[in-house]
């Protein structure tokens, strides 16, 4: 799947060289090329070491090295310092990550999920250690946590197949808790199509957070899905869908503030940041959208500097990465896409 995503993204990155007029870049606050690994796969800001300011989680592979690990980075006088790094988890690829509170401690988490393997990491005594290895077999695509029934506790999103067609494999969501040292599953999704994305967050504002996937095929622009959690049932229910948000494919997903409001941010093998926010059931653009010089592969926002303004952090095709302040970049003149 990594593969795919590598191909499909230098197709994309020949397509900018034709594209229509773009905003202008940010103004940077620190820029990194061929930075850490050879190709990124997912960013997330957290404050996993009880700092009152964000660190920033990164899964990426060396393909030279054979190494695929998650690296956790902090910001030090202007620059990111790696302070802890994960096993070579290459053997037991493909290898999801993500970052929640899946226990009813509270406690932070890096979750990582590999093929047969959910690593569960946090802060303890100055030093990140793992809390629990978890075997399973549930063949992932891809993972994210977030608090569905709004009880505190994270519960585990995880793709995996629904039906396998002729050309393309429908996929799902299922959600799992944690029960001790066992993976329960509470619940599923209907089928969604070819999942390439997904996030989960509070987009209303109602205490519950939200689902929100995109699935397509190859390189065309897909359907954005706005899934919530049904109490009652038991299982995800679609509640809205967007199509043609985008031109491009998704590569990286994220619910947070953008300092005004909760929005979803979205970023596209175009080079391009955009910021949607759920209104009247509906996706709607709400700043505009922030170019880059490369094709984008992820984004996360958080205080990395515990300065209580968030900075963004995006990294573009393969592994150049750019932190700028949402502040200034934001648009005064705020407008809905219809």
């Amino acid at each position: 799947m990594h593969l795919l995503k590598k191909f499909v993204l230098t197709l994309l990155l020949l397509l900018t060289i034709i594209s229509l007029s773009r905003a202008a870049p940010p103004s940077y606050l620190l820029t990194k090329k061929d930075y850490l690994y050879d190709t990124f796969f997912k960013v997330e800001a957290t404050d996993l070491m009880d700092l009152d300011y964000s660190q920033v989680v990164v899964l990426g592979r060396d393909y030279t090295e054979r190494r695929i690990s998650v690296q956790l980075l902090s910001w030090s006088e202007g620059d990111l310092v790696s302070h802890w790094e994960s096993p070579n988890l290459i053997n037991e690829g493909p290898v999801m990550m993500t970052t929640g509170r899946p226990l009813p401690t509270g406690e932070q988490f890096i979750i990582i999920l590999t093929q047969n393997h959910l690593y569960l990491y946090t802060y303890q005594n100055e030093r990140i250690i793992l809390r629990s290895q978890i075997y399973h077999t549930l063949s992932p695509y891809e993972l994210s946590a977030a608090d569905l029934n709004g009880d505190g506790i994270d519960e585990l999103l995880v793709v995996r197949l629904g039906k396998r067609l002729a050309k393309y494999d429908e996929k799902v969501v299922d959600v799992y808790r944690l029960e001790g040292e066992e993976l329960l599953k509470v619940g599923t999704s209907p089928l969604l199509g070819n999942i390439r994305c997904l996030t989960g967050g509070d987009l209303d504002g109602d205490g519950f957070a939200e689902l929100v996937t995109e699935s397509g095929l190859s390189s065309r622009p897909g359907l954005f899905t706005l899934l919530r959690w049904d109490q009652e049932q038991e299982e995800l229910t679609l509640e809205t869908k967007g199509e043609k948000l985008l031109s491009s494919l998704v590569f990286g997903m994220q619910i947070a503030t953008d300092g005004e409001r909760v929005v979803l941010y979205t970023a596209d093998g175009w080079g391009r940041l955009n910021f949607f926010a759920l209104e009247k059931n509906k996706f709607s653009a709400v700043r505009k959208e922030l170019s880059f010089p490369n094709g984008l592969v992820t984004v996360t926002t958080g205080d990395l500097d515990g300065d209580g303004i968030n900075e963004a952090l995006v990294v573009g095709h393969p592994n150049n990465l750019m932190v700028f302040r949402l502040e200034e970049e934001r648009d005064e003149a705020q407008f809905t896409q219809e």
